[in-house]
């Protein structure tokens, strides 16, 4: 029974979590990698309650793949935190909430009450938010308390639309086929606060930049990509209007694209970046044919671990170098490979990213200024990339000497996206 494994993965998890408040490290990787237990494949029903219905959980072959990069990533993340927060001075309980924050995760996407992910949401504003608020940089009481108006004004939104259609179970939001009106409209205006579109993403570059380095790498691939998995989910019974949906969505790329280019620091160019991709996340969810999950979870992957990836190099810098700055910047032939790597996997030239990006451009409406705006916002977002890695390469060769164990995470993750490629034929048969 799915109900017995949901059950003992989050007692493990949460209980080597609450541990690692004390113990630190090696709780925390014991929590994350127990997380593992959630892949097990199956569905149960945990009970029902008055008003919100069935509080139901399930794994399935649409959802492993955002659980699988979420709870991989956080084990990444993880292993390269320990010089960091050394190097910040954080005390053994930041691993302790930086677990709890990954099982959010796993629940955001596991659970099919969406009351319940509405708990799981709160679950990652509250353990993220005392990360800025006693980590981060900067500013970071201002910015965590930017970063959590404006995530639980996404939350309520959520959670206040979804109440209105009094549709609290994903089944039922799926068959509903609901009208466009005020509540539907809110269930996706908080998703998009979450996301950080356009117009609704004045938080997020300040939070993605100002977190501490590993929260950086899962709150900007993982937390808001999150976003793009429901809206996949709950497009069709919510009866958005997919094809204005599209086109918000490659705009937002544009325009996140645009401010990467105004950034000379390395972290707040990423963080603008971030917007640029979850406006494809977004076009590709919203695509109204049957490749539009494909799209999204291809991008959400890939984005996850080349963002992660470049997130991790820059914090590589921050400890060796002591600097944000992308001129002040230095690489050998290790740290430049992790800089190529990434961005290229970022800019959709190989890798995963190269895919979902062709599902967009498959996805594009037959009109003529449809079709100009997805030339520039896929081009736009490879250009931000290239641009980056040109500075980064231009700040000069020399040596720099970095921890093994941050270099081997950023590795990895960096790495990921073209290994999983040779992945796919299996995944899309």
């Amino acid at each position: 029974m799915y109900s017995e494994v949901f059950i003992l993965a989050t007692a493990l998890s949460a209980a080597l979590a609450l541990a690692a408040l004390r113990l630190g490290y090696p709780a925390a990787l014991a929590s994350i990698a127990s997380m593992l237990l959630f892949l097990a494949p199956g569905s149960a029903v945990l009970v029902t309650l008055p008003y919100v219905g069935e509080v139901a959980v399930a794994m399935d072959g649409h959802k492993l793949p955002f659980v699988a990069a979420s709870v991989l990533l956080g084990l990444i993340v993880t292993f390269y935190a320990p010089r960091y927060l050394k190097h910040l001075g954080a005390p053994n309980w930041y691993y302790g909430v930086h677990a709890l924050y990954v099982l959010s995760f796993v629940y955001i996407v596991l659970f099919e009450n969406l009351f319940f992910v509405f708990l799981a949401l709160e679950l990652s504003i509250v353990t993220s938010f005392l990360l800025i608020w006693y980590f981060g940089y900067g500013n970071r009481r201002f910015v965590g308390l930017l970063y959590f108006v404006w995530a639980q004004i996404g939350s309520i939104l959520f959670l206040i639309g979804v109440a209105l259609t009094g549709r609290f179970t994903a089944s039922g939001f799926e068959t509903a086929r609901l009208a466009f009106d005020l509540a539907t409209f809110l269930v996706l205006l908080g998703l998009l606060v979450k996301m950080g579109t356009a117009g609704v993403h004045f938080w997020l570059p300040y939070a993605h930049a100002e977190a501490p380095t590993p929260l950086s790498a899962l709150l900007s691939p993982i937390h808001v990509g999150l976003m793009s998995y429901w809206i996949w989910r709950l497009k069709t019974g919510a009866g958005w209007p997919l094809e204005a949906l599209f086109l918000y969505g490659l705009a937002t790329a544009v325009y996140g694209s645009l401010l990467v280019f105004r950034e000379t620091d390395f972290k707040r160019a990423l963080a603008d970046s971030t917007v640029a991709n979850m406006g494809l996340l977004l076009a590709a969810a919203s695509i109204p044919r049957d490749f539009s999950y494909t799209a999204t979870a291809l991008l959400f992957v890939g984005h996850a671990f080349a963002k992660a990836a470049l997130f991790m190099l820059a914090g590589i810098y921050i400890v060796s170098l002591h600097t944000r700055e992308i001129g002040a910047a230095r690489w050998d032939r290790h740290l430049l490979a992790v800089g190529i790597l990434g961005f290229v996997a970022l800019a959709g030239l190989f890798g995963i990213n190269l895919l979902g990006k062709a599902y967009v451009a498959a996805g594009v409406p037959a009109t003529l200024s449809a079709a100009a705006l997805a030339v520039f916002a896929l081009l736009s977002t490879a250009v931000y990339s290239f641009y980056l890695l040109n500075q980064l390469y231009r700040a000069g060769e020399a040596q720099v000497e970095y921890p093994p164990d941050m270099y081997a995470a950023a590795l990895a993750a960096a790495a990921t996206p073209y290994v999983l490629l040779a992945a796919l034929p299996l995944w899309l048969r």
